[in-house]
């Protein structure tokens, strides 16, 4: 009894129960499936211009603001950077020194890559001064250790980076002269092409006295390699000094220094060196002689083989655009060779990119 009175109490409902129990807040009956109770507001995602004003439109704002302090302080950092390294050019600890050195040496670098938007460090006096002083410490020293070779190698190539004529230009000169190391005085007439080229672009040739001296000078050294540079450089130089000692170097007995030559005289829109054009062309692609491959083994003979590849894709990508350049100045008998020539080589040349060359020189060649 007391079991079947303690179920019928469960089933019953109870008369009275306390107000937060009895009294839900919604009736049960007023809720409707799928509905929200009429006491609360629809949830609804929030727009994407609500997102856009909550996250994005501050980002934007600091990002700016970041960006803007950012240049201003790599601005501010660059000015004081070669001051910085100017100074330590000055110290008496080698360590220093050369680590100023090669500090100014990327930085122009870097600087003449920004153009208009860098400091125009190329015509800063002081760097050139500084360098230039070094310069000469080095070349006056009678030792001539492989490390101080090298240091006036890699001074004398910073230096065709600067625009600094009347304080530089003396020290490269100085540089290129028989009693210096052959590397240094190449590395020094590279330099003064290098400086020779950008016043070229600018339509401002360095036409000067002691620069024509020392290229003429150059181009009658012994040494092939000095006048090979010497070659290149005259073609960013004009004057009748400068055209006669060209025309005097297509004779030359070494093939590199007769190419140098022609291209510098096609620079200035002269054709006297077609001839070294299409006798290069002719033997392009090389090929490769068996008595270099004598002694070498497996591993030097893949290294020569692909500096000799490199070197001849330089060479023939050149002298197709030399071709190019002086298509109107050509008599029909060597336009019609270099056609001929110019397809051999689109059809045959190892590199695909010297064949898309040739085939844009028949194309040009043939328009005319």
């Amino acid at each position: 009894m007391l079991f079947e009175t303690a179920r019928m109490d469960q089933n019953a409902a109870p008369e009275s129960e306390p107000a937060s129990q009895a009294e839900p807040l919604v009736a049960r009956d007023s809720v409707l499936p799928g509905t929200l109770p009429e006491e609360l507001p629809p949830v609804e995602p929030p727009s994407a211009g609500f997102i856009m004003q909550l996250f994005l439109v501050p980002a934007i704002i600091v990002a700016a603001v970041i960006g803007i302090w950012a240049l201003f302080g790599q601005l501010s950092a660059s000015e004081q950077d070669w001051r910085q390294l100017v100074a330590e050019l000055r110290s008496n600890n080698e360590h220093r020194r050369w680590r100023g050195a090669n500090g100014l040496a990327q930085m122009l670098r870097a600087d003449l890559e920004l153009g208009g938007k860098g400091q125009n460090l190329a015509a800063n006096q002081q760097i050139a001064k500084e360098m230039t002083d070094l310069m000469s410490e080095l070349l006056s020293d009678p030792a001539r250790s492989e490390e101080q070779i090298r240091q006036q190698s890699f001074i004398a190539t910073t230096l065709g980076w600067l625009d600094v004529y009347d304080t530089t230009l003396p020290v490269l000169i100085s540089a290129t002269q028989p009693d210096q190391d052959l590397i240094v005085r190449a590395d020094a007439l590279r330099a003064l092409s290098i400086m020779a080229a950008r016043a070229s672009e600018r339509g401002e040739p360095i036409n000067r006295e002691d620069v024509i001296d020392c290229l003429s000078a150059a181009s009658q050294d012994r040494e092939p390699l000095i006048r090979q540079v010497a070659a290149f450089a005259m073609g960013f130089l004009s004057g009748d000094i400068v055209e006669q000692r060209l025309q005097v170097l297509l004779e030359d007995g070494d093939s590199a220094t007769r190419l140098n030559a022609a291209i510098a005289l096609a620079r200035n829109q002269n054709a006297d060196g077609i001839d070294v054009f299409l006798s290069t062309l002719e033997s392009a692609p090389q090929s490769v002689d068996p008595e270099k491959m004598e002694g070498e083994t497996p591993q030097e003979r893949l290294l020569r083989a692909r500096s000799e590849d490199d070197m001849n894709t330089i060479v023939v990508g050149n002298v197709l655009k030399a071709v190019r350049e002086l298509k109107a100045q050509l008599s029909d008998e060597q336009k019609a060779k270099a056609l001929k020539l110019a397809q051999s080589i689109a059809d045959n040349h190892r590199e695909v990119r010297i064949r898309l060359e040739a085939e844009t020189t028949i194309r040009e060649l043939s328009a005319e």
